[in-house]
């Protein structure tokens, strides 16, 4: 039974100090997830079902060691319980807690309760280093169903056939894709430096955040879209009909979205919307979603971009590049790839940043509650210093939401608020598209 693992050159990049995984700035990134009820939620309950979550995850309750050579270890510690803080509080504390200290020398794992008569918000917050969007939901709809157990009289067991740490991506990764699978991706990005006409290299927004993140209402933002089931089901129908992914459709629309900030105001511009990619299905067998460890990679799709451009016709080039991108592997060579570079010029590559990006967790089952609690949404976020603008998607049940998410110093609120308002103009003219309209242009 393995109690204590080198931490990988992948997870190294969240444990260390301004890291960052290509254009993301990751180090000490926490990921923060959790749910709004209306109804009292019991502390003790809640207190022993966080325990059973740390016992049956190993890596929730692992700490970091750092050997006298430098080297980082996660080592297990069974005796470890999560804290739970128990506040006061609504929505403004959650984005002060979102906004506030990054400081895990108490555990990689613990959680916040705010209180506000029968609204109550909970938040599990865990390092990025170890748990990726997948897993973190995973990981919250066993949370509810322990809870909703425990609230009848019955206790689940805790599986612990298996306390072994798991291992990191990039090792697994490195068992499925060979030296020259790896080299030969590497080389493709070094001849991209070359044949890139700097004039065509993608747009970003332009900066008007005030440069260090002092804004009153917190440094890194967030807005919402929530959509009804009746709003969710036209989307997603509106995606069939055109024979695309939902997440192929919903980065159409952020590209056009994001065009109507972007000079000149004619003509079509580069742009390139990045994607997170859950890699656990390059593995055989595939790693499951609730396991909790990091497994998310990334891919970039590109698109020349009008100012009236069809989403749809947006989403479908995205469709065609997510299709391309798979079929090379590319979101798993990646990762191994980006540990080989030693040249400035392919670092470069590496490292330029999306005009956006988008992570799409997909479609979930609705918690299980107990009599009594009402679910009334889920909140997801993880942001770091520097990052650039995010989509983070995720539909929960029969509703579907979109979070707009920035950091301050770099964009402003008003910025990013005008972004939002074109990105639902577009989601709406999307959901009324018929399926015979001729939106391939």
């Amino acid at each position: 039974m393995t109690a204590q693992r080198p931490i990988s050159p992948f997870e190294s990049t969240f444990f260390g100090t301004d890291t960052k995984l290509g254009s993301v700035p990751t180090g000490g990134m926490p990921l923060y997830i959790g749910s709004t009820v209306h109804g009292a939620l019991d502390p003790e309950v809640l207190r022993r079902v966080l325990g059973e979550l740390a016992a049956g995850h190993p890596l929730l309750r692992s700490k970091v060691v750092t050997e006298a050579d430098g080297t980082m270890h996660f080592r297990r510690d069974d005796d470890y319980r999560p804290r739970l803080n128990i506040a006061d509080g609504d929505e403004a504390d959650y984005l002060r807690l979102v906004n506030g200290p990054r400081d895990w020398t108490d555990g990689l794992f613990r959680a916040e309760l705010f209180r506000a008569g029968e609204r109550q918000q909970l938040v599990l917050i865990i390092h990025h280093g170890i748990a990726d969007g997948r897993s973190a939901f995973a990981l919250l709809a066993e949370l509810w169903r322990r809870y909703t157990a425990h609230s009848t009289g019955r206790i689940l067991p805790v599986d612990d056939s298996d306390q072994s740490l798991p291992a990191a991506m990039d090792t697994r990764l490195a068992e499925v894709f060979s030296d020259a699978e790896v080299a030969e991706f590497l080389e493709l990005a070094r001849a991209g430096v070359t044949m890139i006409d700097p004039a065509a290299a993608p747009r970003q927004l332009p900066g008007d955040g005030d440069g260090i993140g002092a804004d009153p209402l917190g440094r890194f933002a967030v807005r919402r879209i929530e959509l009804d089931a009746g709003e969710t089901g036209e989307l997603v129908d509106s995606a069939r009909a055109q024979g695309i992914s939902v997440n192929s459709l919903l980065a159409g629309a952020a590209l056009a979205a994001f065009r109507t900030e972007l000079d000149p105001a004619t003509g079509a511009l580069p742009m390139i919307c990045g994607h997170a990619v859950d890699v656990r299905d390059e593995l055989s067998p595939p790693v499951p979603a609730h396991t909790m460890v990091n497994f998310a990679s990334g891919v970039g799709t590109s698109a020349e971009v009008g100012p009236d451009q069809s989403p749809i016709g947006l989403g479908l080039l995205v469709a065609a590049g997510m299709r391309a991108a798979a079929a090379r592997h590319d979101a798993g060579r990646f990762l191994l790839a980006a540990q080989r570079v030693t040249d400035p010029a392919t670092a470069a590559v590496f490292a330029a940043p999306p005009t956006l990006a988008i992570s799409n967790i997909g479609r979930l089952p609705a918690h299980s509650t107990p009599a009594g609690v009402r679910h009334v949404r889920d909140d997801v976020y993880a942001m770091g210093p520097g990052m650039p603008p995010k989509l983070t998607v995720f539909t929960v049940g029969d509703r579907l939401t979109i979070q707009v998410e920035h950091d301050t110093a770099q964009h402003s609120r008003a910025q990013l608020g005008r972004v939002t308002l074109a990105l639902i103009e577009r989601l709406r003219r999307c959901a009324a598209t018929r399926p015979s309209a001729d939106l391939r242009r």
